[in-house]
C-alpha cells in the first residue's frame, strides 16, 4: 500500500494585463492586481478544504476582497517567465530570427530564462507540494494564466520535455480555475480552465 499523500491542487488564473493581451511580452516586474471573486471564494470554501494558499509573487490579491481565512504564502517560483531583454516588447516588433528563438524552449533571452528553465522551476514547485502535504490536503494556487497553463502542461506531461508539446494544445483563460489531484507526480485532471 502506498503511503504517499493524495493532494488536490486548485489553480486560479488571475487577469491578464492589457498590454499582454495586445501582444506585448510581459515586463519582469509587472504586478497584476487581482480582485478574487467573492462568489468563487465562497464556492471553494464550501466545496474544498483548502489547507494552504500560494500566490505568485507577481500577483497582488487585494486583502479587502479576500474571504479565505488562510495566510497567503507569496511564492516567487510561481511568477511569470523572466523574458530578459525581450520584456516589454511587442511580439510584432521581433525579427523573424527573434521569433524563431522565442519559440525554442531551450533559448534564453539575454538576462532571462528559457522556457525549459521556466517549466523546470514550476515542476519543482509542484513536486515540493508533496513534501509539505498531508493526505487529502487541498492547496490553492493563484497565478497568471500563463503560469497556470505551464503548470497544467507540467502536470499532464510524463516528463518536462513533453510539457512543451502539451503547452501548445492548452489554453487557460483569465479568471478561470482548474483542479488536479495527484500522488507523487501522478496527476488526474478534474477541471481545466473553467470560467468564474
Amino acid at each position: 500500500m502506498c503511503t504517499q499523500p493524495v493532494v488536490r491542487v486548485v489553480l486560479v488564473g488571475s487577469l491578464m494585463p492589457d498590454d499582454v493581451r495586445r501582444g506585448y511580452i510581459s515586463p519582469k516586474d509587472k504586478v497584476i492586481n487581482f480582485q478574487f471573486s467573492k462568489i468563487i471564494q465562497e464556492k471553494f470554501l464550501r466545496e474544498y478544504n483548502i489547507s494552504c494558499i500560494f500566490c505568485a509573487s507577481d500577483i497582488f490579491v487585494e486583502p479587502e476582497y479576500f474571504l479565505l481565512e488562510k495566510k497567503i504564502v507569496l511564492e516567487s517560483k510561481l511568477r511569470n517567465r523572466d523574458y530578459g531583454n525581450l520584456a516589454g516588447r511587442n511580439l510584432k516588433s521581433l525579427s523573424a530570427e527573434e521569433q524563431g528563438q522565442f519559440m525554442n524552449p531551450e533559448y534564453a533571452p539575454v538576462d532571462g530564462e528559457s522556457m525549459y528553465a521556466f517549466h523546470a522551476r514550476l515542476k519543482g514547485c509542484l513536486d515540493n507540494l508533496f513534501d509539505k502535504a498531508k493526505n487529502q490536503e487541498t492547496f490553492l494556487i493563484i497565478a497568471s494564466p500563463v503560469v497556470i497553463r505551464a503548470l497544467s502542461a507540467c502536470i499532464i506531461a510524463d516528463d518536462i520535455k513533453n510539457s512543451f508539446c502539451i503547452l501548445n494544445k492548452l489554453d487557460v483563460h483569465p479568471e478561470s480555475w482548474s483542479i488536479f489531484s495527484g500522488r507523487i507526480g501522478n496527476w488526474r485532471i478534474l477541471t481545466l480552465s473553467a470560467p468564474f
